[in-house]
């Protein structure tokens, strides 16, 4: 099991490695590590705690984990398993993100989603089949 300087080490060398050690279930839970993670602001690191260690949802891993569109819908889908604005607006900072979060976690078509795809034409056309199919 890593400990805290071995965390903060590993963060510095490469902060996947950290993210691949919590995935493999090197990392002790505990209320310090989870603080560290999160304020490393790595949010793959913090998805991948929440998922892996916590095996649960908290509101300070799924600030970090939405710092990023695609750890935000990766976090919904698979820790909180359920719709959230916060997890929804972070995910539409990202078109592809937006789509997949209206197609996995929404599981139907919502506002925000929609607008987030507009720029991209592929994702658009692919939200609007959807969409139309869904009705």
């Amino acid at each position: 099991m890593l400990n805290k300087e071995d965390i903060i080490l590993l963060f510095l060398e490469d902060p996947y490695k950290l993210a691949d050690e919590i995935w493999n279930k090197n990392v002790p839970k505990s209320d310090e590590i989870r603080t560290l993670i999160c304020e490393l602001g790595n949010p793959q690191s913090a998805y991948r705690y929440a998922l892996c260690v916590d095996n649960s949802p908290r509101s300070d891993t799924r600030k970090a984990s939405c710092k990023d569109p695609e750890r935000a819908f990766f976090y919904a889908q698979n820790v909180d398993k359920s719709p959230r604005s916060d997890t929804r607006k972070a995910s539409c900072r990202d078109p592809e993100s937006a789509y997949w979060y209206a197609r996995n976690v929404d599981k139907s078509p919502h506002p925000d989603t929609r607008q987030a795809v507009q720029n991209n034409l592929h994702l658009k056309e692919r939200y609007k089949q959807w969409e139309n199919s869904y009705e």
